[in-house]
């Protein structure tokens, strides 16, 4: 599992758990109108913004971010890169690798070899495998997309909310007890929809980002790989050129798997 996830979460909570109590409004913080029009309208526009397909992706994205990542480490991918470069330059090159994990980065080292192998030319192997990296990286972006879509939306019907609370206030403005009630359907409105996105919408959007750079380096690394061992280069070459991406993908965009 990921701890770091889990206990952002857990820590969130308990603090907005201590929040509301300190405040003494847990009385009057949970009203449906607030919940519903915040978390239903959230959805309603969500729905509108996207494809069926796409939904479920994202449905499925934010319970991938609590698993420990399926996608291999740099360090993982340049340790087995090293073990196959070695294996090529003492068993006749690339066609020694016949048999690769079929499970590792997802299959994509296998599609990676096979493609190596039938291609036999390292330009046309690079840009099949590109692709597919690219089109990886747009599933991870869209997926992120569809919680920042939400992380923009659920503040602005929290305004409706607060909205409809202050008119609710103003046609009741001759009964002073009814007052402070309308005020607080209001503003609770308002915290629900800013809750949801600084707690929940933007850091779910923001992991699956991160796990997207994760998985393109990773890939980036097995290309790279392949393609090394293909033009016949020494595992320690191979490892330095590997290693250089593991150094600079350590600050971020900057690497080239980020760009």
């Amino acid at each position: 599992m990921d701890v770091m996830t889990i206990i952002g979460f857990l820590l969130g909570g308990v603090v907005m758990t201590w929040g509301v109590y300190a405040s003494g409004i847990s009385d009057k913080l949970l009203n449906m109108h607030g919940i519903v029009l915040v978390v239903g309208g959230t959805l309603a526009a969500t729905i509108v913004n996207t494809s069926l397909r796409r939904f479920i992706s994202g449905v499925r994205a934010f319970g991938a971010i609590f698993a420990t990542p399926r996608t291999p480490t740099a360090e993982e991918v340049v340790k087995l890169i090293l073990q196959m470069a070695d294996t090529a330059q003492r068993q006749g090159g690339i066609l020694a690798l016949s048999n690769p994990d079929p499970v590792f980065a997802g299959g994509f080292l296998k599609r990676a070899v096979s493609v190596a192998m039938i291609s036999a030319q390292s330009r046309e192997t690079r840009d099949m495998l590109e692709e597919e990296i690219r089109r990886r990286r747009l599933d991870f972006q869209e997926d992120a997309n569809f919680y920042r879509t939400m992380g923009v939306l659920s503040p602005m019907f929290g305004l409706i909310g607060t909205l409809f609370g202050i008119i609710q206030t103003l046609s009741n403005i001759s009964d002073p007890a009814m007052i402070g009630r309308s005020m607080a359907v209001a503003i609770s409105s308002a915290l629900f929809g800013i809750g949801l996105s600084n707690m929940l919408f933007v850091p779910v959007a923001n992991k699956i980002r991160l796990r997207a750079m994760e998985e393109t380096l990773s890939l980036q690394l097995i290309l790279e790989g392949v393609l090394d061992i293909m033009a016949g280069k020494s595992p320690h070459l191979i490892g330095m050129h590997l290693r250089g991406y593991t150094m600079t993908g350590a600050a971020g965009e900057s690497s080239p798997a980020g760009r």
